[in-house]
C-alpha cells in the first residue's frame, strides 16, 4: 500500500493526516489542531489487518458548520464597512467553515463493533476512495492467505499433476 497523505482543512493545509501500512498493520496519523487552526501535535493508531472487517467513503455535509459559515459571512460584510482587517479575517474563517462543512468520510469498520471515521477534505475524495480501494486490498488478501479451502485446493492440485 502506498502512503496516502491528505488535507484535513483549508486553513492548515500545511497539516497533513497520513494513512500507510507496515507489514500486517494499518497505521494512521491524524493532526490534532486547537479550534481548527492552531496546531496541536497528532493522534496515531495502528490496526491490525485482520481487525479490520471492511471500509467505506461517505459524502457528508455538517450543517451545523454550515450555518456558522453562513452566518460569519453575513457578519463579515458588515464588519469590513467599520474595520477592513478584522472584517476580512472573520471572512476567511467563514469561508473555511463553508468549505469543510463539505467532507468525505473513510469509515473502517473493525471486527470489534468499532468504527473507525477519518474526515478527508472535499477536494480529497479521490485519496479517500484510494485509500478504500487499498485497505479493502489488504483485506482480500489476508482473507485469501487464511482460506483453508483454497490452500487445500492447492495442495491437492500439486499432488494430482505429480
Amino acid at each position: 500500500m502506498n502512503t496516502i497523505r491528505y488535507i484535513t482543512s483549508l486553513l492548515t493545509f500545511y497539516l497533513k493526516g497520513e494513512i500507510s501500512t507496515e507489514q500486517n498493520f494499518v497505521k494512521f496519523k491524524e493532526p490534532n489542531t486547537i479550534l481548527g487552526l492552531i496546531p496541536l501535535g497528532s493522534r496515531k493508531e495502528n490496526v491490525a489487518i485482520n481487525q479490520i472487517s471492511s471500509t467505506q467513503t461517505n459524502f457528508r455535509l455538517k450543517f451545523g458548520k454550515l450555518l456558522l459559515g453562513i452566518v460569519l459571512a453575513v457578519l463579515a460584510l458588515y464588519m469590513i464597512k467599520d474595520s477592513l482587517a478584522l472584517g476580512v479575517i472573520i471572512l476567511i474563517i467563514a469561508a473555511n467553515s463553508v468549505i469543510d462543512a463539505f467532507e468525505i468520510d473513510l469509515k473502517v469498520n473493525m471486527t470489534s463493533g468499532q468504527v473507525k471515521m477519518i474526515d478527508f477534505f472535499i477536494f480529497e475524495k479521490g485519496k479517500a476512495e484510494q485509500a478504500e480501494r487499498q485497505i479493502n486490498a489488504l483485506i482480500s488478501g489476508r482473507l485469501d492467505d487464511t482460506n483453508t479451502r483454497q490452500q487445500t485446493d492447492r495442495i491437492v492440485d500439486a499432488i494430482n499433476n505429480k
